[in-house]
């Protein structure tokens, strides 16, 4: 086994060091830039729940501290620099370059180029074969992976300096184990599709279309169908930093009640209709909202072990698949 992941990275050699230095590369960028916004120094007195105002111009002059002006203002210039908007988006691109990129070549290039039959003849068992590149891959892209993941969950710490990164749903699915998690299950869905295709371009092509769909449908069919039953109702205006915005209520809430009239609010501290005793909205109404159902920062390790559950658990039957199939596949 151990000679087929050393002949694996052989074969792949150019695809094993783009891999080794985007992600390695990625990390060290992310990490110079968490360093560009932590020299900035914001007090933490001029902290708003837990991030640092966003500088305006002159206009916020007139609300900010003087002591937090300039501060807010070095910070908001290197946080909209090219460098940290560039490395922050990173976590939707980078995963599922290297999971392409490693699975591509295991099954699809051989098949391509007419290698596969002798492959299959020196190995014994078509399964045994792809069961070494698999793990040479998995062994290559998990810890880059991992590392750029760190270096991400270090950068969004910097870009809220008040607030715990793992005690935050923002932007969570794009930093930290998500960095593996995607890049496995990228890994495993296009190996499953050169067993499929056994094509190098057809392969690269339909991944990149399964994976954007993926990522861009994943936060939506999760909130629905995973967390839709851990979100607790949050009255409006009550937020907390870094919570997790899953449905919003049907029904509209006032000063922290039920509202059930039409025209009965407050506006600039004057009633507009008669309330009942006791109902009476407060002088900071603004009027009837709709509410959130929320999952709070204190459970995001719950949140991210059932959702790595469910990524982990599919990228194992995509690779299951691949196992199966490239036994009953023709070699060409």
């Amino acid at each position: 086994m151990l000679d087929r992941v050393r002949l694996t990275y052989k074969q792949q050699r150019f695809e094993t060091l783009a891999v080794a230095v985007v992600c390695l590369g990625a990390a060290a960028l992310a990490l110079l830039a968490s360093w560009h916004l932590n020299s900035v120094g914001v007090p933490a007195s001029c902290l708003v729940d837990g991030r640092v105002p966003y500088w305006n111009g002159p206009m916020d002059a007139s609300w900010m501290p003087a002591a937090c002006q300039l501060p807010s203002q070095r910070f908001t210039d290197a946080l909209t620099s090219w460098d940290v908007r560039i490395v922050s988006s990173l976590g939707d691109v980078l995963p599922f370059f290297v999971g392409i990129a490693m699975g591509t070549p295991l099954v699809a290039r051989e098949l391509e180029q007419g290698t596969a039959p002798l492959s299959w003849a020196l190995a014994g068992a078509r399964w045994k074969w792809l069961a070494g590149r698999i793990l040479a891959a998995l062994l290559l892209i998990v810890p880059l992976l991992l590392v750029a993941g760190l270096a991400a969950d270090v950068l969004r710490g910097a870009q809220e300096p008040g607030i715990d990164p793992h005690a935050s749903f923002d932007y969570f699915t794009s930093r930290g184990v998500f960095f593996v998690l995607w890049g496995v299950a990228a890994l495993m869905g296009t190996v499953a599709l050169g067993t499929l295709f056994g094509r190098t371009m057809p392969v690269v092509i339909v991944a990149l279309i399964v994976c954007l769909f993926a990522r861009a449908t994943w936060e939506r069919v999760t909130d629905a169908y995973v967390l839709h039953g851990m979100a607790t109702l949050e009255m409006p205006g009550s937020s907390s930093p870094g919570e997790l915005l899953v449905y919003q209520s049907d029904v509209l809430y006032l000063d922290g009640k039920l509202y059930t009239g039409t025209d009965c609010w407050v506006s600039n501290g004057v009633p507009g209709c008669q309330y009942a005793p006791g109902d009476e909205p407060g002088p900071s109404s603004i009027g009837p909202q709709l509410a959130w159902y929320v999952v709070t920062g204190d459970h995001y390790w719950q949140v991210v072990a059932l959702e790595s559950a469910i990524l982990l658990a599919g990228s194992a039957a995509l690779g299951a698949f691949a196992l199966f199939w490239v036994g009953w596949r023709r070699p060409y």
